[in-house]
């Protein structure tokens, strides 16, 4: 998408280009943030995997071993939360693009939001397999609400890749 901004920036149209150029301000940072949270990812799935490796011979080490596994699924929820809250803000920055970017790279912007759509819906996946693993009930709630809200934004969003397709031809 920021690809697309970019190219639309040297045509001649749209004459005022100020929503392409929030747009770019938006998603260069974004794309930043999606390459941390990849490492983000892997140190919380790192760290479920390491409570789950703790000894659990004795009462006291299967305490201390269940308490580290809930706080580690807790946590390896919050990284794909961001990773879908991410990709649906990119998405929205992207509606400018979906109707005033090149209509010669309007194909890209639809590419890039079915990407987005995919990266916030296999995020909620993860999510949800550490909601069925958390028994804290607090946890619980807050991670469905973050479900129901990505759900309901998915939705939302789709008029992003709907108006791309539009304009392909």
């Amino acid at each position: 998408m920021a690809m697309v901004g970019e190219i639309t920036m040297g045509k001649k149209k749209p004459e005022d280009k100020t929503a392409i150029e929030e747009a770019l301000k938006l998603l260069g940072p974004m794309r930043e943030r999606f390459v941390a949270l990849i490492d983000e990812d892997a140190a919380a799935f790192e760290k479920v995997m390491a409570a789950f490796r703790m000894p659990k011979e004795e009462e006291g080490e299967r305490e201390a071993r269940k308490a580290a596994v809930e706080e580690a699924t807790i946590g390896a929820a919050s990284v794909p939360m961001e990773t879908a809250r991410t990709a649906l803000a990119a998405l929205e920055a992207g509606e400018a693009l979906a109707e005033w970017g090149a209509k010669s790279a309007v194909s890209d912007v639809a590419c890039g939001a079915l990407c987005l759509e995919a990266a916030a819906r296999s995020a909620a996946y993860n999510i949800q397999i550490n909601v069925a693993g958390m028994e804290d009930p607090e946890a619980r709630a807050l991670y469905e609400g973050v479900l129901a809200e990505i759900d309901a934004r998915l939705r939302e969003l789709s008029r992003v890749r709907d108006k791309a397709e539009s304009r392909i031809g």
